[in-house]
């Protein structure tokens, strides 16, 4: 009996699934999908992604990868090319600005365990927290992207960018900001632009992050 009820209890695990929206922000504007998945499938795509960007490769070579774990699990159509993504990236990053941040990002001062990054790959997943993703017209005027999110929330693995500087902080409660974002991300909705438990891969114009206590 107790074995019968042990399999019934691993067998209801394994069809526990979650449902997230997916967005891809590699075109003019974003493109949302509601997906259900197997909630294993789900923990493993974040495992896969973190494992790809800690292995510091370039900026190249971690969205390529990252590319490759989304085509893996049917979230991204074999015919994406990663060479042809970043190509359109680079466009729109060649403006003055993007090249003055670029120089800063050398002086920038940093808080023991903070996050700062300009131009590179970013990969993290938050364990529950918040998440609220913004379009905001003036910034599209000021570099080119239509994204700004703001977070909250545990790094179940770190964060990790690979880029003009390769960086790291490691699992624990983190608020963050990204400004401006080319790739894809999924998480669940709980509001109108507000999600949990998000899982974000590709690569960001400008990112910093820093730790906060555990309630």
């Amino acid at each position: 009996m107790n074995q019968a009820r042990h399999l019934i209890t691993s067998s209801s695990k394994n069809l526990e699934t979650v449902t997230v929206d997916f967005m891809d922000c590699t075109g003019v504007s974003s493109v949302k999908k509601v997906i259900t998945m197997p909630k294993a499938e789900w923990i493993s795509i974040g495992n896969e992604l973190q494992a790809v960007s800690a292995a510091g490769g370039s900026m190249k070579e971690t969205f390529a990868a990252q590319i490759v774990v989304f085509q893996k699990h049917h979230l991204v159509s074999t015919d994406v090319n990663s060479d042809t993504l970043l190509n359109k990236f680079n466009e729109r990053t060649k403006t003055e600005k993007i090249r003055s941040l670029q120089e800063r990002i050398h002086s920038a001062p940093l808080i023991n365990n903070s996050l700062f990054s300009v131009v590179s790959a970013i990969t993290y997943t938050l364990d529950s927290g918040t998440t609220i993703v913004l379009g905001l017209n003036s910034f599209v005027n000021y570099i080119g992207f239509d994204i700004i999110s703001f977070h909250k929330g545990h790094a179940v693995s770190g964060i990790q960018t690979n880029g003009l500087i390769t960086n790291s902080v490691p699992a624990g409660d983190y608020v963050g900001v990204m400004f401006g974002f080319f790739g894809y991300w999924f998480g669940q909705k709980t509001s109108t632009a507000v999600y949990s438990n998000v899982t974000v891969a590709g690569l960001t114009i400008i990112t910093f992050w820093l730790p906060i206590q555990s309630p």
